[in-house]
């Protein structure tokens, strides 16, 4: 089964994912905190959402998670830590490739 979806539809399915990002959730030393998207990316079928701690934040940095417009938590990276010192900025990257795959049913009927 040939792809279907051209250069141009897989960059759309990006610009569309990091477009709906509206903050990220975090815990602060334990303490649930939120900060929007510092930067988004999209190029070709490469998507990254940046999410940056600036001097304000130190301590430990856990649980981000990506927040979309209607609430929905869409990303996590729950399962590391990060050690925010003075003076230096902290960067979590969620960095995605979109990829059409082809699939086939059992009865060759999709």
């Amino acid at each position: 089964m040939a792809k279907t979806l051209t250069d141009l539809g897989i960059q759309k399915i990006g610009r569309r994912f990091v477009d709906s990002i509206d903050h990220a959730n975090y815990t602060l030393n334990g303490e649930p905190k939120t900060v929007p998207p510092f930067r988004t990316m999209v190029n070709g079928s490469d998507v990254r959402v940046y999410i940056y701690f600036d001097d304000t934040v130190i301590g430990d940095v856990a649980n981000v998670e990506l927040v979309d417009k209607d609430g929905d938590i869409v990303a996590k990276a729950d399962d590391r830590v990060f050690t925010k010192t003075p003076g230096k900025g902290l960067y979590v990257a969620f960095k995605y490739n979109v990829k059409e795959m082809e699939v086939e049913s059992s009865n060759g009927v999709l």
